[in-house]
């Protein structure tokens, strides 16, 4: 089974975590065409159906997605509670060296 992903709304990095989670049970093969990329997938198991395949791709694919949307919503956010935390460590070394 082959499916056709659009590149422009799916990342280079969402179609690769999304076919790295699923090569478990799936051996994958991806080419590039333009904008669109093909990734053909075989199941290793031959009783799983192809709508059982296409349903897991899609769902893990756009898993990914709302996962990269949100670590980009959120990086800023995350970035403040680092410096936050750390900054607590900075007040415990000065006190260690008086």
């Amino acid at each position: 089974m082959t499916i056709d992903i659009d590149r422009t709304i799916y990342s280079d990095a969402c179609i690769t975590k999304s076919i790295y989670a699923l090569s478990k049970d799936y051996d994958c093969q991806r080419s590039l065409n333009g904008t669109n990329e093909s990734v053909a997938i075989a199941p290793r198991d031959t009783s799983v159906s192809e709508e059982e395949i296409l349903h897991k791709f899609i769902q893990t694919l756009n898993d990914y997605k709302a996962r990269e949307i949100i670590a980009s919503e959120t990086k800023d956010i995350r970035t403040i509670l680092y410096a936050k935390a750390f900054a607590d460590c900075d007040d415990f070394d000065e006190e260690v060296e008086q």
